[in-house]
């Protein structure tokens, strides 16, 4: 097993500014020898292009699944499309035109514009690891139109893991269940959740996503009273992202230490946005709080740099989407900062309770609230908890120990497809 492993990565968007930690994840596998292409379904913004996709020509390696909304433009990639199918392989051709099969999504072309551009390729790859379930669902059709037989793997994350699920209902993994060689997930906790809904305890892989630590900056974290305290909190707007708590429990500090300051990072649905803005209005505590925006990730990281203490007050949306383990946590670790977030599904493994920070009930604003002045009242607390915070995450998510097991994963359904 000394040739050079041929990976394809099958992910939604790329790139996407708020999934940095997929472009470390390749980088590093091509650092360690891995060959990875990647096969992107939307095309992200020309600002996600960051250095780092620059300096590994990342945009060269991705290739397009296109479906453009315009109906001209569509009908003329699926033109070419046609034709490639017909040079390639005809029976893909009218294996993506199956409408006893697919229904009414073969008459806009979707699945020969997803297909076409696979031909000639697909098959050079060891293994495809698909990121994301329903990415992963979208692959099976494709598997299925181009008669794949490579093993592949799927990440399972966030969203992909509950809102996905609820709004889909139970069975909408059931082929995935069946077919995937392995199954990675975030969590113990999401491992055991996909046990309880049927899915194969021996294909489920509890795997973390990791960091570089030497790409963050320690900065112990020290606190005289009296001086201004700040507080970060990062992530988009939305409510699994416990906002609302994040200022409730902000107005609870303030009554008691108003040298509090709160750096609001992200952005999301306006109108959501504006609703928590005009919340912090009504609790009085819009004089405290600062928000950012959305920010570059580097330019979040140097913000890091002057904060004291991060802030994640997780919960289940009423949609059912959850938040699982916010990388970001991890991120604020490895800078050194102390955190205090809930036992909101995955966050229990981010963090080591009592040592690198506080872990509340989630929907609790007032334990948030209680933790937080904690590390005020007491400074020495916060200097012990930054360095344990550094070490913790070192030990734990380090990007490329993790990556040489999941180089090892592949081996393994390399060496399973050979038996």
């Amino acid at each position: 097993m000394n040739k050079k492993l041929k990976i394809a990565f099958f992910i939604g968007t790329f790139p996407v500014i708020s999934e940095s930690w997929l472009v470390e994840q390749i980088t590093d596998l091509i650092d360690m020898g891995v060959e990875i292409d990647i096969f992107a379904f939307n095309k992200g913004k020309a600002s996600a292009i960051s250095d780092k996709v620059k300096k590994y020509g990342l945009m060269g390696r991705t290739i397009y699944l296109e479906f453009p909304e315009n109906k001209f433009h569509r009908i003329a990639l699926a033109t070419l499309a046609f034709a490639r199918c017909i040079y390639y392989s005809p029976i893909t051709l009218f294996r993506s035109l199956n409408y006893k099969e697919y229904g009414k999504s073969v008459l806009t072309f979707k699945y020969l514009l997803w297909a076409a551009p696979l031909l000639g390729k697909i098959d050079r790859y060891d293994v495809v690891h698909c990121h994301f379930g329903m990415i992963a669902n979208r692959y099976l059709i494709l598997r299925d139109i181009l008669n794949i037989r490579q093993n592949f793997i799927v990440t399972f994350y966030g969203q992909d893991s509950s809102k996905y699920i609820q709004s889909k209902g139970l069975h909408v993994y059931d082929k995935l269940k069946k077919e995937a060689s392995m199954i990675l997930v975030m969590t113990e906790e999401m491992r055991d959740r996909f046990v309880g809904l049927g899915f194969p305890p021996e294909k489920l892989v509890v795997h973390y996503t990791g960091i570089i630590p030497q790409n963050y900056n320690f900065n112990e974290k020290s606190y005289r009273f009296g001086e201004k305290f700040k507080i970060i909190f990062v992530g988009r707007f939305v409510e699994k992202k416990g906002i609302e708590d994040l200022l409730r429990a902000t107005r609870v500090i303030v009554e008691e230490y108003p040298n509090v300051e709160l750096h609001v990072v992200g952005d999301g649905d306006a109108i959501y946005k504006k609703n928590i803005k005009e919340l912090a209005k009504r609790l009085g505590v819009a004089n405290f709080i600062k928000f950012e925006g959305m920010l570059t990730h580097q330019n979040t990281l140097e913000l890091f740099y002057g904060m004291h203490l991060m802030v994640q007050p997780s919960k289940k949306a009423p949609n059912g989407d959850t938040d699982d383990l916010p990388f970001v946590l991890l991120e604020g670790q490895a800078s050194g900062l102390p955190v205090v977030s809930t036992d909101h599904v995955g966050i229990p493994d981010g963090i080591d309770n009592g040592k690198t920070g506080f872990i509340v009930k989630e929907g609790d604003f007032r334990a948030v609230a209680e933790k937080v002045k904690a590390f005020i009242e007491n400074p020495g607390l916060l200097k012990e908890f930054s360095l344990n915070a550094r070490i913790f995450v070192v030990e734990k998510f380090d990007l490329h120990k993790i990556n040489k097991r999941l180089v090892s994963l592949y081996k393994e359904l390399i060496i399973d497809k050979h038996a």
